[in-house]
């Protein structure tokens, strides 16, 4: 961001000194919480190893564009927070109608491929059982789990590779790219990947965003 300062009376202001030129580089910004072992991971080390495996498995598929995806998850809120609008001076309250004055957390799981095909998402509900009402509204092949905290769970990441499967042709070898939360390295979902053909090398959640930037430039 640039500033443009005037500096004498606006009529002779470019008679006498011009103007001063001033580059902020400082912001004031609110940190994102890190954990401790999510901070000493993002190292050197490990992001060479990444780009290492990520090479050599490129150079034995021979993936295209459509079969390279990243996946990641993100939670909203099902009461949409309301927008800024103008209100007279003084009026002390300014309210607007929601369904509730507080959401309830809901985890979308959403996977985008290279060439920028989108996969219906797969959504956690937090509650015991899933019930299918809860995909009222969803988007089109939309599918749907529960789990008491609204959260990825080990035994709920299977079903979202199932859901992907009934949506993608595996004639080609796939390569997805996901953080290495714990809810994706179970037992059951390795080989699960294996035996259905994926290839899914894990990545922090910060070079993820990286990478994905990247993934159309490295295809």
């Amino acid at each position: 961001m640039w500033l443009l300062l005037m500096v004498g009376s606006p009529i002779k202001w470019l008679e006498r000194t011009g103007f001063v030129m001033i580059r902020h580089t400082l912001l004031l910004r609110t940190s994102e919480q890190t954990s401790f072992n999510r901070a000493i991971s993002f190292n050197n080390h490990n992001v060479n190893l990444f780009f290492k495996n990520l090479k050599e498995v490129k150079e034995k598929f021979r993936f295209s564009p459509q079969d390279v995806y990243n996946l990641d998850e993100t939670a909203f809120t099902t009461v949409h927070k309301p927008p800024k609008v103008l209100a007279k001076g003084g009026q002390k309250i300014v309210g607007q109608i929601t369904s509730a004055e507080r959401g309830t957390l809901v985890t979308i799981v959403a996977i985008v491929s290279a060439s920028g095909k989108a996969i219906p998402p797969f959504l956690i509900f937090p509650r015991v059982h899933f019930k299918e009402h809860m995909l009222h509204n969803a988007p089109i092949g939309s599918k749907g789990a529960a789990s008491p905290s609204g959260w990825m769970v080990s035994y709920l990441f299977s079903s979202e590779l199932k859901h992907f499967i009934e949506l993608e042709r595996l004639t080609n070898p796939k390569l997805i790219i996901m953080d290495n939360h714990e809810s994706h390295l179970s037992i059951e979902t390795l080989n699960f990947a294996k035996e259905n053909g994926f290839n899914t090398p894990y990545i922090t959640n910060t070079l993820q965003s990286q990478v994905a930037a990247t993934r159309c430039g490295c295809c």
